[in-house]
This record gives C-alpha cells, structure tokens and sequence, in this order.
C-alpha cells in the first residue's frame, strides 16, 4: 500500500517531466521569464529551464491536483503537488492529510542532482511541506515554498527560500 501512495504522489511529476523532456533543445536552457529557486541546506538551486517550469491544474471526482515542477535537465527536479477537496487557488496550503474521502495538503518532491536520489516531505509521519500561491492566471503561476524532504538512510534536506515563476498549461 505504501508503494503505491507512493506512485499516486510521484506520478504527475514523473509524467510532466517525460512529456517535456522530449521537445528539449539546447537553446532551452538560457534564462527567460520563469524560474524556480531555492535552498537545499543552504546550497543554492536555480532551474531556468523554460520546457521544465510548468504548472498544471486538474480534477478527479472530488479531488483537485496541482503539479507545479523546475528542472533544467534529467539529474534534478522540483515538484510541488498539491492536493485538495476544492478548486486550487491563490493561498497557502501546508501539512497532507485524508479529509471527507480527499487526500489535502502539499508535498515536495526533490531529485537531488549529486545523488540522484528522490527526497520528498511525505516519506515519514511528518509531513512537512508549505507552498503559497501568490499569482495564479492563465499564463503564469507564482508563489514561494519551503519544507523537509527526507529519503530513508539519507541526511534531511531543508528546502528553504523557494520561490518560483512557471508557465500554466492549461487542460
């Protein structure tokens, strides 16, 4: 059971990062207008990537899904998925928890580039994990995130001064 909550979590990421990663060129790489950044026990990680900095929006029944994501290559990403009962909108959102048959709350997804290994706010009881929607329209989504990410037999890792600007797909 565990494994596949797992893979339910890590899914939009996964395809999100797939389907971008096939139109990638090399000139795709310089810096424009989107951009996430953040703290990774103080080492700073900026993803400029234009393909790799997107957020999408969907529903499933009684539950609204946001995957927003930073990579500037395979090695290393950020994925924010958020999780609600309601339409996701400008706000903070934090903690995950199971509320009237809905998952709610926030988790971090972090693939760090040294290792390769996948750090995430929900691999133990304490979910930690906080992003804030400050801007959210048809083009654009912008906000700031912070949180642990922990991966069994590894250092936690403090996500701090997040922050990111990322084009919104729209379904």
């Amino acid at each position: 059971m565990k494994n596949t909550t797992r893979l339910f979590l890590f899914l939009p990421v996964i395809i999100t990062g797939i389907f971008l990663s096939a139109g990638c060129s090399k000139d795709e790489d310089e810096p424009g207008s989107f951009y996430m950044r953040f703290d990774a026990n103080g080492n700073k990680v900026e993803y400029v990537n234009q393909l790799g900095l997107t957020a999408g929006f969907a529903q499933n029944e009684n539950m609204y899904v946001g995957t927003i994501s930073g990579w500037n290559d395979a090695s290393s990403s950020m994925g924010l998925l958020l999780y609600d009962s309601e339409p996701i909108k400008e706000g903070t959102m934090s903690g995950y928890k199971v509320s009237d048959g809905a998952v709610v709350g926030v988790l971090l997804a972090y693939r760090e580039k040294e290792t390769g290994i996948v750090f995430s706010s929900g691999a133990s009881i304490d979910f930690d994990g906080t992003v804030t929607i400050t801007e959210m329209n048809d083009n654009i989504v912008k906000g700031t995130f912070h949180g642990k990410v922990v991966a069994t037999g590894q250092q936690d890792i403090l996500i701090t001064d997040g922050s990111f600007q990322v084009k919104r797909v729209l379904n």
